[in-house]
């Protein structure tokens, strides 16, 4: 996001004003990772412009990744949660399709 603060923080301050108090905001390394997230439906947003990274698959491998692209948070943080809580309506029902690890004969 260059010099400019990420839009999820300002999404994050403004979503809990809202109503929308079980979005949070996971930042990691001084700000280099930025993601918003919600447990239930488990689902997670990353902006397009921000690189991957392995700590999604860690923290959120049950989760439903959601891009945000730059035109979807330009408008300003009211229109990100308007298009935020849209998705959290549409992905309401969303349960996890990754199976569950079964341990093999050797480790039970």
């Amino acid at each position: 996001m260059g010099d400019q603060p990420h839009p999820f923080h300002a999404v994050a301050d403004l979503a809990a004003r809202r109503g929308l108090r079980d979005l949070k905001l996971a930042e990691e390394r001084g700000g280099q990772y930025v993601r918003l997230y919600q447990a239930t439906p488990p689902l997670f947003f990353k902006h397009r412009n921000d690189p991957s990274d392995s700590y999604d698959r860690e923290r959120f491998k049950d989760f439903k990744r959601i891009l945000l692209s730059e035109e979807d948070c330009d408008k300003g943080p009211e229109a990100t949660i308007a298009l935020i809580r849209s998705l959290l309506e549409k992905f309401a029902d969303y349960t996890p399709q990754r199976s569950q690890h079964t341990p093999n004969q050797g480790e039970i």
